[in-house]
């Protein structure tokens, strides 16, 4: 939920009178009647004033592909447009910790393959012996740099 200062600028009730749509300067929002008793009546009574309220984004889309903007609380009149701003804490980046004892096993496993690739179309052996020669020219190229 998002507390938000909205100002009501006209609505219309459903035919049961279970929900009531708001146009806001915000765009359409609905209120529930089964989430308070007079939440609906403090809307409708607040038109044209600016209000601070909850509001929940519904998982369900409209046919713009937006969700649906739910009222689900009435704080009263607001003093001022400021809304609630959430607290937004820095993230701080986890640093990759390389294990040197390795090296870049990544790039030198792609190298081997590509040896590997290359040495299964020219040369008759078995595969075994070719991956053991790839593996090992590549870390004479390795150790030559």
């Amino acid at each position: 939920m998002t507390k938000q200062n909205i100002i009501i600028t006209g609505f219309e009730d459903s035919e049961d009178k279970s929900r009531t749509r708001f146009q806001t300067n915000k765009g359409w929002m609905s209120a529930f009647k089964n989430e308070g008793e007079t939440l609906i009546t403090d809307l409708k009574q607040h038109v044209e004033t600016l209000i601070s309220v909850d509001v929940v984004q519904s998982k369900q889309l409209n046919k713009n592909g937006e969700p649906y903007v739910n009222i689900r609380t009435f704080h009263g009149k607001s003093e001022s447009d400021d809304e609630e701003q959430p607290k937004i804490t820095p993230i701080k980046p986890e640093k990759k910790v390389e294990d040197k004892s390795y090296g870049n096993n990544t790039m030198y496993t792609s190298y081997a393959k590509d040896v590997f690739n290359n040495i299964c179309c020219t040369e008759q052996m078995d595969t075994t012996k070719k991956m053991s020669e790839a593996i090992e020219l590549v870390k004479q190229a390795r150790d030559a740099f």
